[in-house]
């Protein structure tokens, strides 16, 4: 019962009071949003068997109060609403990714939100519904600037609007801000599935630039328990990105990449509920991928680049290699073309193949953007409701795409698709549409 309220109560304050307080103080905070709105549909013909189509209608939503610091009042709301109309078995998809008020003190360094929010200092774990706190220092030593944070509550649903049953979250963070974009985020994140720790989590992020010849961004996941208490603590999340141009003609990028898949919250329900838990699921997936990647700069509007790489699906498969290399060329003899093109050859135990991509694009005016793409040996991803989703490597297909960008005016702007597909299984035909208004 008792958490049971503590929902209508988030979901009130989120959302009911959220559009008055807006109306209230809309004469008051000059805010910014944007609303758009997109029509996707396709039609497959495949080899064997009948045609179908698909049809999709989504609407966004998404508003702010401004970010000065001499405001009292500030609020945010970012939404999404999708329906399909070619598909009577499927329903209509409310997303709510944030929807809070909140109030700010000593110009800015207090802050406090109530609502549906995205702490993106946390990445991925940072999705709560409830309360979040902030104080920033106010002196700025040589270091950088200090905040230090906490938030409590609910997990929002990923694909709906609504809460996840039975799971209470929470945690704390500090993070310094330097100079040029400088960051560093140190936290700690806690969910509590029922009477068990589903996770505990130390996240750590940071970016660090030096003048406009290096750069190094981080980011890890350490988990202190296992889910549900069983399996061991270890990293479960690891990214890096450092690039680096001693000149003007050439930068260096390395990029690292390791993470562990595995599902918690199913592992803490099977324990909940008494069901057993396999050595399999406690371990999950491992992949992991590096890459080293050269980048010239010969001229001003050219650049050229190779790069080599290897990388892994699961702990026990072997690396497979990776070597890439294009161009791309942007207003070529002044008259607005630009051109993009590059290949990759990847080298697994059971196959090879090359994977190719050109685009040609073409500046008409100061507001229109037409591009013609071409590209071989697709990777699609599907979402799974179960296990998170897989990737379904496409390598004897072919796509042709042309669209359009223009900005018909300060406030609106128009997006124009058209592709098509050519599969060993199938053809696919796609057109997709979008209009955003800006306010």
């Amino acid at each position: 019962m008792a958490r049971t309220m503590s929902k209508s109560v988030v979901l009130a304050l989120a959302l009911a009071t959220l559009l008055p307080a807006r109306a209230a103080l809309a004469q008051a905070i000059p805010s910014s949003g944007r609303f758009s709105l997109f029509a996707n549909w396709s039609q497959r013909d495949p080899v064997e068997g009948e045609s179908y189509d698909f049809s999709e209608l989504i609407a966004t939503l998404s508003f702010y109060s401004d970010r000065r610091a001499d405001t009292t009042f500030e609020y945010g709301l970012d939404t999404r609403v999708a329906t399909y109309p070619s598909s009577e078995a499927r329903d209509e998809r409310v997303s709510i990714y944030e929807a809070w008020i909140g109030l700010k003190a000593s110009e800015g360094r207090f802050k406090l939100r109530v609502g549906q929010m995205w702490l993106r200092d946390l990445g991925g774990l940072g999705s709560v519904g409830g309360l979040w706190g902030e104080y920033r220092s106010a002196k700025v030593s040589s270091f950088g600037q200090f905040r230090f944070g906490l938030y409590g509550g609910l997990e929002p649903k990923i694909r709906e609007a609504g809460y996840v049953d039975d799971i209470v979250k929470g945690g704390v963070y500090i993070a310094v801000d330097g100079d040029h974009g400088r960051r560093h985020v140190l936290g700690w994140t806690m969910i509590r599935n029922d009477d068990l720790t589903e996770r505990s989590v130390i996240t750590f992020n940071n970016f660090i630039p030096v003048a406009r010849k290096f750069f190094l961004y981080q980011g890890l996941q350490y988990d202190t328990q296992g889910p549900a208490g069983l399996g061991d603590s270890q990293l479960s999340y690891f990214f890096t990105n450092i690039r680096y141009a001693p000149i003007r003609l050439v930068e260096f990028q390395g990029t690292y990449h390791r993470g562990r898949s595995i599902n918690a919250r199913s592992i803490t329900d099977d324990v909940l509920d008494g069901r057993p838990v396999t050595p399999e699921r406690l371990n999950g997936l491992l992949f992991e991928s590096g890459r080293l990647r050269v980048t010239l700069n010969p001229w001003r509007r050219v650049r050229l680049w190779v790069g080599y790489g290897r990388d892994r699906n699961n702990r026990d498969d072997e690396w497979n290699d990776r070597v890439d290399y294009g161009f791309s060329v942007n207003d070529i003899l002044g008259v607005g073309f630009d051109l993009t093109a590059s290949n990759s050859r990847i080298d697994r135990l059971d196959t090879e193949y090359d994977s190719t991509y050109v685009s040609l694009g073409k500046t008409l005016g100061r507001r229109v953007y037409l591009s013609l793409d071409y590209n071989t040996s697709l990777s699609v991803f599907h979402y799974s409701d179960g296990d998170g989703g897989y990737i379904e490597l496409r390598p004897e297909s072919e796509r042709w795409s042309l669209s359009m960008n223009a900005n018909i005016s300060r406030l609106f702007s128009l997006l124009l698709v058209a592709e098509f597909m050519d599969h060993d299984d199938f053809e696919e035909v796609r057109a997709l549409t979008g209009l955003t208004f800006r306010f």
